[in-house]
């Protein structure tokens, strides 16, 4: 089964994702906040990460950054669920770890397309 970790600040994006992807069969972990979320990886050990860029604390990208710097990036696809219409430059050097940019607000069979693309690389 594909473990899934979805790291956002607003529980109502947790519980709809968390949701969605339980339906189609994805193992779910929410996660609300950035700062949380590197403890719980390690433990998860998750497949795919949908990460939203601004959330108080610890950002998406800043995350992103200290996956990478843990050696925890290489195994993970992991996509940004945000508002923000596109990648800012200065975080430019982390493209190779981020997969897919996710827009929201999304569509619910666009997601799912998405997340089940990024289970089948």
């Amino acid at each position: 089964m594909t473990t899934v970790a979805v790291v956002d600040d607003d529980k109502n994006i947790l519980d709809v994702v968390g949701l969605l992807l339980k339906n189609e069969g994805f193992e779910v972990y929410g996660i609300q906040w950035g700062d949380k979320c590197l403890e719980s990886v390690e433990q998860i050990n998750p497949d795919i990460m949908l990460i939203d860029v601004m959330m108080p604390g610890m950002g998406g990208w800043e995350l992103v950054r200290k996956l990478k710097e843990r050696g925890l990036a290489d195994n993970i696809k992991i996509a940004m669920l945000t508002v923000v219409e596109k990648p800012d430059d200065e975080n430019a050097d982390l493209s190779p770890y981020v997969l897919d940019y996710i827009r929201k607000p999304f569509a619910i069979h666009d997601l799912l397309r998405r997340v089940k693309r990024l289970e089948s690389l």
